[in-house]
């Protein structure tokens, strides 16, 4: 599967694209992911940007339009099916959400933003993102988005409720040469998906029938066939297991970054590591699957406090990332912020020694399980860590080298 690269840049070499020009040209004054900054678009109203006859300023006028120009035929080209396909689902009566990376930018920079060579269309009658993260999950076989989660042309409709939706969506689907994955529980729904892309030869995956046929068998029980979202509300009761989240979820949030230590013996879980290895994510993650999460940061020079030692060992998770990947993080969170460089928090040699010392502390409390979080999603490594909690609770169905995996010398 082929796709095209963009890159985008930082902050300081944008280069936006006028709105005069975009107007001129017929993109309705906007184009999608890059800005409009206020003195081109003051330029086009008469405001203070405008020429007052001067040969300076009508020289800067034209010399940002002709650069504009010259950024819009390097990128119109490409976007041109994505930018109509959007122009035409706007017009829809039904809001269409497009989940999107950055905003693209004219730069040479190093973080790119992937664009599938043929879009992806996810329908759902729910909130779609059971399909949704199956395609990313899937994107992650194919060589150019492997490191890329949020394709730019990968399109999500939501909360579909009507056929004449679904025959709209399959037609802008055939003008694209977009791939169809549709999750819909209702039968007419489904069936106008089928008619729909049979009509318009449109390819389409659907992620729902197969495996629901197959529970109805497995189960020896009906489906309902109603979607989610629009069961009747007083037949459904928030039973023990919604109250255990949200008490879990607010104790996370409490507990987040070493706050109030003398609360971990409520904890199921206590994530250490140093700083920017991703420790409130992966806690709110847990949390919301029911598990209280409390997250300490190592800092150097900081004793840990005494009430780590005074909890359940076994229920402290130990964080590590390659110093390359995480030097990278700090740096671009610095460059977020607008700080320079901190030779304490940023230098490569700074990361190695803190990294150094958070293993050695690790090395003295084997029980700890060791994750390594690079390049690894949120997803897995929450998998990784219910996983290994699982095998503790049930001894009969443990695999012991998933244990020394997470704590092997590799990480000494």
């Amino acid at each position: 599967m082929d796709g095209v690269v963009r890159p985008r840049g930082s902050d300081s070499k944008r280069r936006n694209v006028s709105r005069c020009c975009q107007d001129q040209e017929g993109t309705n004054g906007r184009v999608e992911g890059m800005d409009v900054s206020e003195d081109q678009e003051e330029d086009c109203t008469g405001g203070p940007g405008a020429s007052d006859g001067s040969p300076e300023r009508t020289q800067a006028r034209f010399g940002n339009r002709t650069r504009s120009n010259k950024i819009k035929r390097l990128f119109m080209q490409r976007k041109a099916k994505i930018a109509a396909g959007r122009a035409t689902r706007l017009e829809a009566k039904k809001p269409v959400e497009v989940e999107e990376c950055t905003p693209m930018e004219v730069d040479n920079g190093k973080d790119q933003v992937c664009v599938l060579s043929k879009p992806i269309f996810v329908m759902s009658d729910c909130t779609g993102e059971s399909a949704a993260h199956t395609c990313r999950a899937a994107l992650g076989q194919f060589e150019v988005c492997r490191d890329l989660s949020c394709p730019t042309n990968l399109a999500i409709y939501r909360f579909l409720t009507e056929e004449k939706e679904v025959f709209e969506i399959v037609r802008q689907a055939a003008k694209e040469d977009a791939l169809i994955v549709y999750t819909l529980v209702e039968k007419r729904m489904k069936q106008a998906v089928e008619s729909a892309c049979k009509l318009y030869k449109v390819n389409s995956v659907d992620m729902w029938s197969n495996l629901l046929e197959e529970m109805e068998v497995h189960l020896e029980k009906r489906r309902i066939g109603v979607p989610l979202g629009r069961r009747n509300i007083g037949s459904r009761e928030l039973g023990p297991d919604y109250f255990k989240m949200i008490e879990a979820v607010e104790y996370t949030r409490k507990q987040d970054d070493g706050a109030l230590p003398e609360n971990w013996k409520d904890a199921d879980i206590l994530l250490l590591g140093v700083s920017r290895t991703g420790k409130t994510p992966l806690s709110i993650y847990l949390g919301q699957r029911g598990l209280k999460v409390a997250n300490l940061p190592l800092v150097p020079g900081v004793p840990v406090p005494k009430q780590l030692y005074e909890i359940d060992q076994e229920k402290i998770f130990a964080l590590l990332v390659d110093p390359h990947i995480l030097h990278s993080i700090r740096t671009n969170r610095l460059s977020n912020l607008g700080i320079k460089s901190n030779e304490s928090y940023d230098d490569l040699r700074k990361i190695r020694e803190e990294l150094s010392e958070a293993k050695n502390l690790y090395a003295q409390n084997p029980v700890w399980p060791v994750i390594d979080v690079t390049n690894t999603g949120v997803e897995e490594s929450a998998a990784r860590i219910m996983r290994i909690i699982s095998e503790r609770q049930d001894p009969e169905h443990t695999t012991p080298h998933m244990y020394r995996l997470f704590h092997s010398e590799e990480h000494y």
